[in-house]
């Protein structure tokens, strides 16, 4: 199984074309927490890494446990191939 590559909370709702109030809407929390979220995600509870991987489709370890990240809100057509 390939390695997911890290990724930001951003990059990975602007991939899904979400703004941050959707995103609040759909974790039941308002956009200053998703504003939070998105710039340090180090309190935030287990419950909703858990809810951000399955919105995204998305590793949770990819999201919040690895050391290299990408920025990236856009994915390469090299990247889509494999």
């Amino acid at each position: 199984m390939p390695l997911e590559q890290m990724m930001t909370l951003k990059a990975l709702r602007v991939r899904k074309g979400l703004t941050q109030n959707d995103v609040a809407n759909i974790m039941g929390v308002n956009r200053m927490t998703i504003i939070k979220w998105e710039k340090d995600a180090g309190n935030m509870p287990i419950k909703y890494m858990s809810r951000f991987s399955e919105l995204y489709k998305y590793p949770m370890n990819a999201i919040f446990f690895g050391s290299v990240i990408s920025f990236r809100d856009k994915l390469n057509v090299e990247e889509g191939r494999k």
